[in-house]
């Protein structure tokens, strides 16, 4: 979306997400897309004769669990959850690029008093990954990136040692958007003391009410854009462009916009729930959409697939529904072009998990910026 990187490779140990990024960057050597445990990769040494032959890079992005890290006096423990951390540590040590991002659970910064982020810094620091006084760890909200979405994530951002810092580097990235709920454009002032304005934070309604209406049970995995309503925002038109879509063989079409079927007592707690209420009360985190307010944070499916019913469900009182695949993605911010892959439960797991393509555009962005200079 920066226009400024391009993914040499990646890898996942699940096939469902590779099969997903496979299809929606067919520019990618498929050869090149890992569907891998990344240990079996460091361990067997091919990760190393990837680097070798695919190299240099200049950035290593990764999102590992950390919610199993706990701390032995100022050492981290021998976890097996914690795997996945030392091998994306170990991963960014071998490909040597100039910068690293690493994702994670905001809770992750004061788990044990603080110590655990320490910890981490420490191990990056080991590797020679420092500079980290001036690029602390930021919880970035993903609203005031144009996300239409309430959620809060954790972002780790570091530098090889020989990167200059003395240049100017913004982190966190400027903010596009107010977080306020209102539906009110915001005044602020820039550095220099000049008023501007910054648009309010994306609504749900700003995201999906050109989509087509449908009802519990309706709808289709492939829709003609001949269907979709007339475009109503900025955030509309942003998703529905196709330009950056690799796959020049398709025409633009609407993917994943397939509601689930629900019982006649379902359909009735979801008509009777006011927008921003609960709608089921043994599902707290099923709540319907606010339309005049960002959604609430996407969620994956639980271990086995989990509830269906742990989504948000439609403001609109003519379509009791849960939400749809494409729908959950619009308010990930995931353009239409961007196509999920696999079983339903699957296809969202995957959004939920992801991080927000428009965050991860902020974040790309300050960064390269900063990296042309260098």
């Amino acid at each position: 979306m920066t226009g400024r990187f391009k993914t040499v490779a990646a890898v996942d140990f699940w096939k469902p997400a590779c099969d997903t990024f496979q299809y929606n960057h067919p520019e990618i050597k498929p050869e090149l897309i890992f569907n891998a445990d990344i240990n079996q990769l460091i361990v067997s040494g091919e990760l190393e004769d990837i680097c070798k032959k695919n190299g240099p890079f200049d950035l290593v992005v990764g999102g590992p669990p950390c919610q199993g890290l706990s701390l032995a006096g100022k050492r981290i423990q021998d976890d097996p959850r914690n795997q996945l951390f030392k091998s994306f540590v170990k991963a960014v040590e071998i490909a040597r690029p100039k910068a690293f991002i690493m994702e994670n659970v905001p809770g992750l910064l004061s788990m044990q008093s603080g110590l655990i982020n320490k910890a981490v810094l420490e191990a990056f620091k080991e590797i020679g990954y420092n500079h980290f006084e001036n690029h602390q760890p930021a919880i970035l909200k993903a609203e005031k990136y144009g996300v239409p979405q309430i959620r809060r994530r954790l972002f780790y951002i570091g530098f090889d040692k020989n990167i200059d810092l003395d240049q100017d580097f913004t982190w966190p990235p400027e903010p596009t958007h107010s977080d306020e709920k209102k539906v009110t454009n915001i005044q602020q002032q820039d550095l220099f003391g000049s008023q501007i304005t910054i648009p309010h934070a994306v609504t749900v309604e700003d995201a999906i009410s050109d989509l087509p209406s449908i009802k519990s049970g309706e709808g289709s995995d492939v829709v003609e854009y001949s269907l979709l309503k007339p475009v109503s925002s900025l955030f509309q038109s942003l998703m529905r462009d196709w330009s950056m879509c690799s796959r020049n063989f398709e025409r633009p079409m609407l993917f994943n916009h397939e509601a689930s079927k629900h019982t006649p007592p379902l359909i009735k707690l979801i008509e009777v729930a006011r927008p921003g209420a609960s709608v089921d009360p043994k599902y707290t985190d099923s709540r319907k959409w606010d339309p005049k307010s960002p959604g609430y944070t996407v969620k994956a499916l639980g271990a086995g697939g989990g509830s269906t019913n742990r989504r948000a469900f439609h403001y609109d009182p003519h379509t009791p529904r849960g939400s749809t695949i494409r729908e959950n993605a619009r308010i990930q911010s995931f353009p239409d072009w961007y196509r999920f892959i696999g079983p339903k439960t699957h296809q969202m797991t995957q959004v939920g998990n992801a991080v927000p393509p428009l965050l991860a555009k902020a974040i790309g962005l300050t960064l390269s910026k900063f990296l042309d200079k260098q």
